[in-house]
Formats: structure tokens, C-alpha cells, sequence
């Protein structure tokens, strides 16, 4: 018997932060279906009972439904998360490189290249000083704006320092404007619940 998944996407499943949003929107069935025809088939689903759509408002993604018996149904699951994880994709392939461009602005520190690519689940972020490239995992785009930009700028600081001894810690405090050492310890204690939340959104 299969282990029952931690996390359930249905309209209780909420999906925010400062660069995403996710809606649930319930409309009555016959509405619809009156719908359907006017919607490409890759956007829709409906098997078994259970129709659902998706579609982009500018950069929120909306998911409407009739009422839904079985949402813990594996196919409308698969078809959910992989609706999900496009949408995180294209919005991180989006936003990390332009937001990394405001802080190479702001700290007046540039890299060459910035690559958006899923790496390993405990890595957020690589940097290759020699190359002067820096590489972000897109699940950071989940993260509230602080956590983020902190994990961009923990590898732009590599760009000069390409290691963790005391004058990395010391730039990368003068970067965050706050002890980096302890920012660090903060951002430890809840990450792992992230990274099974993002695991599950984006594997």
C-alpha cells in the first residue's frame, strides 16, 4: 500500500510569495463545460468526474473547478503539480536573472552568466569564480523576498571570494546589511520543511 502524500493541492493548497500566485476559482459544471471547447486540451482536465482548468492572469496562475469528488485522485494530482511546476519554472527563469541584475546594480558586483537550473535538493546555489557564473536553483523563487535575495547575494559574494573562511562571511555581512553568520543559522532551523515542500512542487 503506498504511503499517503504529505502535501494535497486542492483549493486549501496555497501558493504564494512575492513573485508567485496561485487561485482557486469554483464555477458550477455546466458553466464549465460551456468553457471547454474554447480551452486548449493541454489545459484541461477531466477524467473520472473531475474537471479542472487552468490559465495565466498576467503572472498569477488560476485554477478553475466544478465541485470535485476526489481530489486526492493520482492522476489529478500528477496533472495538478505538473501545472505547478511549469508555472514556478517559467516564473524563476523570469525573475531570479532580473532580480540578480537589481543586486548586481545596487552592489555594483557583476557576474558574466546566470544560469536557472535544477540542482541537487540541498543546493540553492553555485557560484564558478573563474568562469565569474552563477547558478540558482528556481525553487529559491518560493522563498519570502529576504530568503532569497540572501542566497543570491551568498553567491555573488563567491565572486570574490570563492570559499567560507572570515572574509567571506565579513563581505557577504557587509552585502546583507546583518551578521551573515547568524542570518544563516536563522535560515537553517526552517529549512528543511522547505525543501520537502519544494522537493514535492518540483521533482
Amino acid at each position: 500500500m503506498r504511503n499517503k502524500p504529505i502535501y494535497i493541492i486542492n483549493p486549501n493548497f496555497r501558493l504564494q510569495s512575492n513573485y508567485l500566485s496561485v487561485e482557486w476559482i469554483i464555477i458550477d459544471s455546466l458553466t464549465l463545460q460551456i468553457e471547454l471547447p474554447q480551452r486548449d486540451t493541454m489545459s484541461i482536465y477531466n477524467k473520472g468526474g473531475n474537471l479542472v482548468f487552468y490559465q495565466r492572469y498576467g503572472d498569477c496562475l488560476h485554477f478553475i473547478y466544478a465541485e470535485i469528488s476526489d481530489w486526492e485522485n493520482r492522476l489529478l494530482q500528477k496533472w495538478l503539480r505538473n501545472k505547478l511546476k511549469e508555472y514556478i519554472l517559467d516564473r524563476a527563469n523570469k525573475v531570479l536573472p532580473q532580480r540578480m541584475h537589481e543586486l548586481e546594480i545596487k552592489h555594483c558586483l557583476y557576474a558574466r552568466k546566470i544560469i536557472i537550473k535544477q540542482l541537487k535538493k540541498h543546493v540553492l546555489g553555485q557560484c564558478y569564480k573563474d568562469f565569474q557564473t552563477i547558478i540558482l536553483s528556481p525553487r529559491i523563487i518560493l522563498l519570502p523576498q529576504k530568503n532569497m535575495d540572501s542566497i543570491i547575494l551568498h553567491e555573488m559574494a563567491h565572486l570574490k571570494f570563492p570559499h567560507h573562511r572570515k572574509t567571506f562571511w565579513n563581505f557577504l555581512s557587509t552585502l546583507l546589511g546583518e551578521d551573515s553568520i547568524l542570518q544563516k543559522e536563522r535560515m537553517d532551523t526552517t529549512m528543511s520543511t522547505f525543501y520537502n515542500y519544494s522537493d514535492f512542487l518540483l521533482k
